[in-house]
C-alpha cells in the first residue's frame, strides 16, 4: 500500500477546531490528488485539482470573513497570501489542462504544496488561530 502524500501527525494544530477541521479535509483532497497523480489518471487528477481548488476557496473565504469580523491586525498579509496560492493552484490546473503532465502536478505537490500548507498553518493561521481565541474567550 502507498504512504499517504501527507500523514495526519504532519499536520499543525491551531487553537481553532473549525479550522483544524478544514486543513484536516484540504489534506484528505491533497492525499486523493496525490494517488491520482501516483496512477497517471488524468480525469482524476483534473477533478481532484478542482475539489482542491474549490475547497481552497471556500476555507480562504470563510478564514477570512472571521479575521474581518475580529479586525485581525495581519489581515492583509494573510488574505495577500490565500490569493497568491490560489492564483498558483489554478495555473497548475490550467498548465495540466494544456500539457497533461502528470508529473508537473506531482512537482507542485512534492515541491510545493505539502511545504506550503504546512508553514503557512505553523505561522499566519497559528498566529490568526492564537488571536480568535483571544477574542472570543
Amino acid at each position: 500500500m502507498n504512504k499517504d502524500f501527507m500523514e495526519l501527525e504532519e499536520l499543525p494544530i491551531v487553537l481553532v477546531r473549525s479550522m483544524n477541521d478544514t486543513h484536516l479535509e484540504e489534506m484528505t483532497i491533497m492525499n486523493k490528488l496525490s494517488s491520482a497523480v501516483r496512477n497517471d489518471n488524468e480525469i482524476s487528477i483534473l477533478k481532484t485539482l478542482q475539489e482542491l481548488i474549490e475547497h481552497t476557496n471556500i476555507h480562504f473565504i470563510t478564514e477570512e470573513k472571521l479575521m474581518e469580523e475580529i479586525e485581525f491586525p495581519n489581515f492583509n498579509a494573510h488574505k495577500s497570501e490565500h490569493e497568491r496560492h490560489l492564483r498558483e493552484l489554478k495555473s497548475v490546473k490550467t498548465y495540466f489542462e494544456k500539457h497533461k503532465e502528470s508529473r508537473a502536478v506531482y512537482a507542485y505537490l512534492e515541491g510545493n504544496l505539502k511545504s506550503w500548507t504546512i508553514h503557512h498553518i505553523e505561522t499566519m493561521d497559528t498566529e490568526a488561530a492564537k488571536f480568535i481565541k483571544e477574542k472570543s474567550s
